[in-house]
């Protein structure tokens, strides 16, 4: 039911997978993906949110007019994964251990010395890039780039059998 693939469309390359309308709710549909094999390598695949580790509910906007049970296609940019992946578990990391050296070095400037100003340093660069997270959470909330998309409809109607994995694209 789903397949990772990458599509060169000009310049964007496009991360797909291929899932069935769960539900539709006013202009968006709920789309299962299963997880694939491109999964099992993805150093972040115990993040997403998944039933039994083996499917993941998805909503986008339902501009095909898909209906339940249609097998669809859901894209999304590569370049959009790697930069949110990058910020989300990169950026709290350097700014944990940025702030410990800045504390460190901010306590031997007042002559501190006590193991609690790295430990402070850091504790408030990291409250500080969590805050810058949730500040860019609301910045992409209304960015299409990083919001996966209803590319097209692969088969209609419950049951339907979507098409083999080598049909071309």
């Amino acid at each position: 039911m789903s397949e990772t693939a990458r599509v060169q469309r000009g310049k964007m390359v496009m991360i797909n997978e291929r899932g069935v309308v769960e539900k539709i709710v006013h202009q968006k549909a709920v789309v299962k993906l299963q997880r694939s094999s491109g999964c099992e390598t993805c150093e972040a695949r115990g993040s997403c949110h998944a039933d039994g580790d083996k499917e993941m509910l998805v909503e986008v906007e339902n501009e095909l007019k898909a209906k339940e049970g249609d097998t669809v296609e859901v894209s999304m940019p590569t370049r959009s994964v790697a930069k949110m992946a990058l910020l989300v578990y990169l950026g709290p990391v350097v700014a944990l251990l940025a702030g410990a050296f800045a504390g460190d070095a901010l306590g031997k400037s007042f002559q501190l010395d006590s193991p609690l100003a790295p430990v402070i340093g850091g504790l408030v660069l990291l409250a500080a890039s969590l805050l810058a997270l949730k500040g860019f959470n609301r910045f992409a909330q209304f960015r299409p780039e990083y919001h996966p998309h209803m590319t097209r409809i692969l088969a209609t109607g419950p049951g339907a059998v979507p098409p083999p994995s080598g049909d071309s694209r």
